[in-house]
């Protein structure tokens, strides 16, 4: 173990390390035997179902799995006309986006009223969270290279440990195809918005390149983006193997708020993510190896003092994950997970936190389709201590066309590495005479944020692709980690996180999808939630009560596809007193597609009705968001 300030924490026993010891070596002893006893097993194949893999880490009929996942597809993704990750998600009932601007800003997820340190965020299975900082940019992400996008809004720290408190939003990426494709796409918008894409495609690779640039919609909100991505697979004998390497790297304006400009602040982030899969088929024994790299770097040279600030950081992860089918009913996955977060910080110095953790998982499915899950996980961390996060989840249909999921989870956030560590610093200040002391630090003391959450669902079939979904979930969070100011005098004041209050959050969400007829489908969905602070009934910031959606796919006859959404928020707090309120806001969009062979065109006109709105807040003014825009774009398969 190698980290800053180790000596905090020689209070823990070392009894606790030798039975996670001993819990790995009897896990990777269990596996060779698995592996030497276990008949052959055949890659599962779904045919006509949808298929989803976050949830439970192994491939399963969406049908089948207990807890809530959305899926969108690529062909969704092309269809809304959204660049970026984080606008994309934006229709999904039970998560909101929060952002501060065009497409320079930042945007951060919430689910189910949980605050955006609370979701975990995947790109192929590995965690992009930064350790420092807690949270990942979904505006970092492009969709030029995005497969499908699966999103699970229940706790998921039963396999993937860690921040998975309110959900787990995991892309992944296109992979190498059976036939040599080649395209080139282009498109161009509103405040000079030029994105350009090219991909290629074959037996053994994916590639692609993608350039975006905007000069913005505000002084100093312009943005240039490059990303690439190459992706090989091979199947040598009875093994499959992928190796990935994703770069990211971006130039960001950063404007302000409109009580507070910051016309020369300026933000670059370069991200660059690795990662070797191995995997033995007949043995259903899979070697995951990621590296995750972060960097970002902000300057405002007109404040006062100026501001320079660094954030890097690095994730490696080592995962061996062992699935056995025992027979038609039941199923077990187990595995060993090894992870270190690095991070070289100008707020909290160069710090290094390993965590070693095995998890377990086992599918029985039963009679009339039922399906039933438990699983565990144990991590283990010499910083922010030993945590076990059960789940259990139940599938129950009740007749052909209607089921019912029932699901609970514990789950638990850890302290950034910022929180544990910012290096203090003292400021004096003199008013009237009076000379007044802030101090600001860390506090190494810091406890794991836990969760205990609940989630019903009742669904039922209309017909072909119709479908009516309720949710009734609530969790409550404990130990909530938030920075606080003390007054340890009249002129002296400590400013550090600490664990201040729970959180209890309850809510409903109504979904409906039905295919009026063969050209026309529509989805439905409202979301309403209650998220207090368990101490004083006060809302808890940017957790919008009421929220919904609607969207019409459309397409004719001429061979236009259209789709149309509409998006309503509701009034929503920034302050912890309830004080300072955003506005309710409803945005409409609009896209329409023509496919011409190898060509295809696209036009889509974003928030048409040109709504004046905002998601985030400044001192005393909002950071505004754009108006009506659009954009035109055309792609060519060669």
């Amino acid at each position: 173990m190698v980290m800053k300030k180790a000596s905090r924490h020689q209070g823990i026993k070392a009894s606790r390390f030798s039975l996670v010891n001993l819990l790995i070596v009897i896990l990777l002893h269990l596996s060779v035997v698995i592996c030497q006893l276990s008949v052959a097993q055949e890659l599962p194949r779904f045919y006509g179902e949808e298929v989803v893999v976050t949830a439970l880490r192994v491939p399963r009929l969406k049908s089948t799995v207990p807890w809530p996942t959305v899926v969108i597809m690529q062909e969704e993704i092309k269809n809304s006309g959204a660049v970026k990750l984080g606008d994309v998600v934006r229709s999904i009932s039970g998560l909101s986006i929060k952002a501060n601007g065009g497409l320079s800003s930042q945007l951060s997820a919430r689910v189910r009223g949980s605050n955006s340190q609370q979701v975990l965020v995947l790109i192929n299975g590995n965690r992009l969270n930064s350790p420092s900082l807690g949270t990942f940019d979904l505006g970092d992400l492009l969709l030029a290279d995005v497969e499908k996008i699966e999103v699970v809004k229940a706790p998921l720290s039963a396999v993937y440990g860690a921040d998975a408190v309110g959900g787990v939003i995991n892309v992944l990426t296109k992979k190498p195809s059976a036939t040599v494709v080649n395209q080139v796409a282009l498109q161009y918008g509103e405040f000079n918005t030029t994105d350009f894409t090219f991909s290629s495609t074959g037996p053994f690779y994916f590639f692609s390149a993608t350039s975006l640039y905007s000069a913005g919609f505000r002084a100093n909100s312009d943005f240039k983006a490059d990303d690439f991505n190459l992706r090989l697979a091979a199947d040598p004998g009875r093994t499959h193997v992928e190796v990935g390497v994703k770069k990211y790297s971006a130039n960001k304006g950063a404007p302000g708020s409109l009580d507070f400009l910051t016309p020369q602040a300026r933000q670059t982030d370069n991200n660059l993510i690795c990662d070797l899969k191995y995997e033995l088929v007949d043995l259903g024994l899979k070697l995951s190896l990621s590296s995750v790299d972060l960097q970002q770097h902000y300057q405002n040279p007109l404040s006062w003092p100026p501001v320079d600030t660094t954030n890097n950081t690095l994730t490696s992860v080592t995962d061996i994950q062992q699935e056995v089918d025992w027979d038609s009913v039941n199923a077990t996955v187990m595995g060993l997970e090894l992870r270190s977060d690095k991070s070289a910080s100008s707020s909290s110095g160069n710090n290094e936190v390993n965590n070693r953790a095995v998890y377990l998982q086992h599918e029985l499915t039963l009679a009339g389709q039922t399906n039933l899950v438990a699983g565990l996980r144990g991590d283990l961390s010499q910083v922010y201590g030993n945590h076990l996060s059960p789940r259990l989840g139940l599938v129950l249909p009740l007749g052909e066309d209607q089921r019912v999921r029932i699901s609970w989870g514990s789950s638990y956030k850890a302290p950034t590495i910022n929180d544990l560590y910012w290096t203090k610093l003292t400021e004096t200040s003199d008013w009237g005479g009076v000379t007044y002391v802030g101090t600001t630090e860390g506090n190494p003391n810091l406890r794991a944020e836990t969760a205990q959450s609940l989630d019903l669902t009742v669904e039922r079939d209309l017909g072909l692709s119709s479908n009516l979904r309720l949710s009734f979930f609530l969790s409550r969070v404990n130990d909530l980690i938030r920075w606080s100011t003390t007054n340890v005098s009249s002129t002296a004041y400590i400013s550090a996180p600490q664990n201040v209050t729970n959180v209890e959050t309850n809510g409903c969400e109504l979904e409906i999808v039905e295919q009026l007829n063969q050209r026309l489908k529509l989805s439905l969905n409202l979301t309403g939630q209650s998220v207090k602070d368990a101490s004083n009934d006060l809302i808890i910031n940017y957790s919008p009560q009421v929220q919904g959606g609607l969207r019409l796919e459309h397409n004719d006859c001429f061979g236009w596809a259209s789709n149309f959404s509409l998006r309503y928020v509701g009034e929503q707090f920034t302050d912890l007193a309830n004080t300072n309120r955003l506005k309710a806001y409803t945005v409409a969009d609009l896209a329409l597609i023509r496919d011409f062979g190898q060509v295809s065109l696209k036009l889509s006109l974003d928030n048409m009705f040109n709504e004046s709105y905002a998601e985030s807040y400044g001192f005393s003014d909002v950071y505004p968001m754009p108006g009506r825009r659009y954009n035109i774009g055309v792609s060519y398969k060669l």
